[in-house]
Order: C-alpha cells, then structure tokens, then sequence
C-alpha cells in the first residue's frame, strides 16, 4: 500500500520521497513488535532507492538518514504504545479471573448460607427459613445477572429472569421502554421482584387461579417507573401492619433512591415503583 501510495504521489508530482512509508512502519511496530518494524523500515529504504531512484546522490543520501531517524523515533513510541497496550491485555485477564474466583466464592458462600437457614429453623419456623432461603437464591440470581459477560443489564432482562417459571403459561407480560440498569440497581431490584412475586404466588394474580401480572417499564420524569399491576379477579385485602418484606422492598429501593406505592384494589394489587438507575 505504501509502495502504491508513492507511485500515485509521482504521477502527481509530489517529491515527499519516503512519507508514504511511515505508516508501514507504524503499524508493523504495533502489530509485529521491534523485528517487524526495523525490518519494514530497511525493507521501504530498499523500495524507495531501487524502485524509485535512477541515482542515488547526496539529496538521497540525506532522505534516507532522515528517513531512518524518523522511522526510529516512529518505533520507539509506538512499541512504547504496543507495550502499554499488552500490559493491558494481560491486566485485563488477570482480573477477570479474579472476578471468576470472586463470583465462585460469594455464590458458594450463599449457597452455604441457605442450607444453615433451612436445616437450622424446622417444624413451626420452617415456612420462614425456606423464605430467606429463598431471598439468598434471588440474590445469588442477581449477582449471576449483574456480573454476566453481558455489556449492559437491563430491567427487562431482570424482571423476566425472575418471573421465567410463570411466564410459560401466558399468565405474566412484561411491556414498555427498556432501561439499562447497573450493578447495584440490579442487585436491589431483585430482592425487590423476587418478594413481589412471591407474594403474587400465595396471595394473589399468580396463586393458579386464572389470574394475570402485568408490568409496564416507563420513564417518569428523569426517573425510571415500574408498573406492577396484578389482575386477580378478587380483591386483595390489605395486610395489617407492615411485614419483613414490605419493609425489605422499601429498604432495598431507599438504597437506589427508589420509593413504591401500593393500592389494594377490588381487581387486585397495583404497585409504581419508582427508583434511580446506577448505570
């Protein structure tokens, strides 16, 4: 290409004997390291004296020691940039092994978690071990999801990663604008789905009954809103006082600056969630 570059740059009269080489020179330095580059910068001296010089004097002499010192210098910072890039690479790979080695062993520790809850709580107080048993399960799903090879998580990925069991049967839809989440959001929000629809199981759209759940992602406002609506056929009364895991989804969405408002109506549960994405 270089060899071609100076072909076009006679015919058009230009006397830049060697400019068309320095590229050569460069990208043989970043991709082929210091050999390469010193043998494209010999090679393109070559090129120029026998294919375009009918004889060499004292001004091609002085092109090429020019030609030579740039290419020197041109080799230099660019294996200075190839060495930097490499360093990258390979601290790149380094982490991400240690993220694998993390993700294995805070999976683990959950799952170590889960079985100390179930086999410890039994007779009356198995109902609640097998629920927080069930809550670690959600955030062990979510840190899965939060630290996948996937570039952006979005609520969309979340919410039908947490309803897949019951989407099968048509009783769940998920529409509206998609929003990218991040980590944290990720994390927060799961616990948050995964008690919503938990409670949609006993209670209410999803206990088997006929019943629908639909949930519209929007914006509102600089905001991102979730729309939670459960569509029972029968009314859900509203609970007295407030229980764990009303007061776990209000806490975990306070940690994304999130807040939910609930309406016990006569067709069923309505929820807007509302929170701040982290992405």
């Amino acid at each position: 290409m270089s060899a071609a570059s100076r072909v076009g740059l006679d015919i058009a009269g230009s006397t830049l004997a060697y400019a068309p080489f320095f590229p050569a020179v460069l990208f043989a330095t970043l991709l082929g390291g210091l050999p390469a580059a010193v043998f494209a910068a010999w090679l393109s001296a070559a090129v120029v004296l026998i294919g375009f010089t009918d004889r060499p004097g004292h001004e091609e002499v002085v092109n090429l020691v020019a030609f030579l010192a740039a290419s020197a210098l041109v080799i230099w910072l660019a294996n200075l940039c190839r060495a930097a890039l490499v360093e990258l690479k390979r601290n790149e790979h380094a982490r991400e092994l240690l993220l694998g080695e993390l993700r294995h062993r805070v999976n683990n520790q959950l799952a170590v978690f889960q079985s100390i809850v179930r086999s410890s709580l039994s007779g009356e107080d198995h109902q609640k071990g097998e629920a927080i048993a069930l809550r670690l399960d959600a955030v062990a799903r979510a840190n899965t999801l939060a630290w996948s090879n996937q570039r952006v998580m979005t609520l969309r990925m979340l919410l039908e990663a947490e309803l897949q069991p019951y989407r099968a049967s048509g009783a769940v839809t998920v529409e509206g604008t998609d929003i990218p989440l991040g980590p944290e959001a990720v994390r927060n929000l799961a616990l948050v789905f995964h008690e919503l629809a938990t409670n949609a199981v006993k209670y209410g759209a999803l206990r088997g009954d006929g019943g629908r759940l639909e949930v519209q992602l929007a914006q509102d406002g600089g905001r991102s809103l979730v729309t939670w609506r459960e569509l029972s056929g029968h009314a859900v009364a509203q609970p007295v006082g407030e229980g764990f895991g009303t007061r776990m989804i209000r806490a975990s969405l306070a940690a994304i600056g999130g807040s939910i408002e609930q309406e016990y109506r006569d067709s069923g549960l309505l929820c807007r969630i509302r929170f701040e994405t982290d992405v």
